[in-house]
């Protein structure tokens, strides 16, 4: 119980964190990638990943960059908040076989914004080619 701190030592490692449930966990320093699988109710703070955040098999977690991440990617995951800092602006947010996602980023003013990552698609034939287009739902 309580919060849990793990220190980077090497920037190469990859941190695994699996089955917490109702953990606090904070990963001090930079690290190559983090994978958060198979946890509930759990609260993820890092600083920095080189390559990827992993979010997999997942259910009511929170993720917050403290600085950077290139990449995010959601498998099998519902209910979960991804929390970028000002210096992730250009990360890439790739979810499968999830509901209930939101990312929380820095407006332009400096205040927090929420909006939901889209789970719903219209998918049309276009000539020879399948295209993709976010339902009307997510459109503010």
């Amino acid at each position: 119980q309580g919060p849990v701190t793990v220190e980077i030592g090497d920037k190469k490692e990859t941190v695994y964190i699996f089955g917490c449930v109702g953990a606090h966990i904070t990963v001090k320093g930079k690290c190559k990638s983090i994978i958060l699988d198979g946890c509930k109710k759990t609260h993820l703070y890092f600083d920095a990943a080189f390559a990827s955040m992993e979010v997999v098999n997942s259910q009511r977690v929170q993720v917050h960059v403290m600085d950077f991440v290139p990449s995010v990617a959601i498998d099998k995951t519902d209910g979960i908040s991804v929390h970028l800092s000002a210096t992730s602006m250009s990360t890439e947010i790739t979810a499968s076989k999830s509901s209930e996602m939101n990312v929380n980023f820095p407006g332009p003013d400096g205040e927090i914004m929420e909006r939901p990552i889209p789970e719903q698609y219209i998918h049309r034939i276009n000539g020879t080619s399948v295209t993709a287009d976010v339902t009307d739902l997510y459109h503010a």
